[in-house]
């Protein structure tokens, strides 16, 4: 079995796939990010979360991790090597194969759950059609957009405050306007402070979405249609907000993992970056 892990801002999701033959996903599980946690308190947590799911850790061999916060990273596998004898670990970062050029200024830059969401759709891509041109969506902490063009190359894109950001700074840098729950408005004209900031924030990120998919598609000289992937904990959400046509993937960031995994040499990663 393969363990995939997404060690995100605010929270970390974990995958399971059977084998590396083919892109399915057995089992996923979520956690919060908590940096306060040792490698012994996440370990206990991680056990009981494979307990639960029906896991048996002896079945685990393979082990890929991206992680957009550095502190984790360790304490993260440090729990993972306690409780799995894993044969091959990868984190993705400088070295590893992601199976696509990073056409940017610094590669080293580029988050890795960005790398992994690139992995995941142009593999998806390449099975469904000969297109490769796509837009990902990741709408987490921060909502980023990035483009693929149709050489399969990763050129770029946007990062700009998530949604739940959004509403807690207008409720906490502002003297009267409330907080407000995260609901698709009914119009787009709000009659209260409560519908005009939910207007403004959930039916502005769709707004945005839409416009920076139709630049992004004018910027690279080819059509998305059908290619604009969201992931993220409020994608699901926003989406139906906007007027393009985008397709659903919760599991992107695992998915994306497995890819990348599945392009590096167990043996050759076995306890690095651990």
């Amino acid at each position: 079995m393969l363990l995939t892990v997404d060690i995100g801002n605010s929270s970390i999701s974990f995958g399971i796939f059977s084998d590396l033959d083919r892109c399915r996903i057995l089992r996923t599980f979520k956690t919060e990010s908590d940096m306060r946690k040792t490698s012994d308190e996440y370990a206990v947590l991680l056990k009981n979360l494979f307990e639960l799911n029906g896991i048996e850790r002896a079945d685990i061999k393979d082990v890929a991790v991206a992680s957009v916060v550095p502190k984790l990273t360790k304490t993260i596998s440090e729990a993972i090597k306690k409780l799995v004898d894993c044969s091959g670990y990868v984190v993705v970062g400088p070295g590893v194969k992601t199976g696509f050029p990073i056409r940017i200024d610094d590669p080293s830059e580029l988050g890795a759950d960005l790398v992994a969401n690139a992995a995941a759709v142009i593999n998806i891509r390449k099975s469904s059609s000969g297109k490769r041109g796509a837009v990902i969506v990741d709408m987490g902490t921060a909502t980023t957009i990035f483009a693929i063009n149709n050489a399969g190359e990763y050129i770029g894109g946007c990062i700009m405050p998530g949604v739940q950001i959004s509403f807690d700074a207008l409720h906490t840098q502002t003297a009267q306007l409330p907080g407000v729950t995260l609901e698709l408005p009914k119009k787009a004209i709000g009659r209260n402070s409560v519908e005009s900031v939910r207007s403004g924030v959930v039916l502005g990120n769709a707004l945005m979405i839409d416009g920076f998919i139709e630049s992004f598609a004018r910027e690279m000289k080819c059509d998305v249609t059908n290619s604009v992937y969201a992931t993220g904990g409020v994608a699901e959400l926003i989406i139906p907000a906007c007027s393009h046509k985008i397709i659903y993937e919760p599991h992107l960031t695992l998915k994306g993992l497995f890819y990348i995994y599945r392009n590096n040499s167990a043996e050759n990663y076995a306890d690095n970056n651990g």
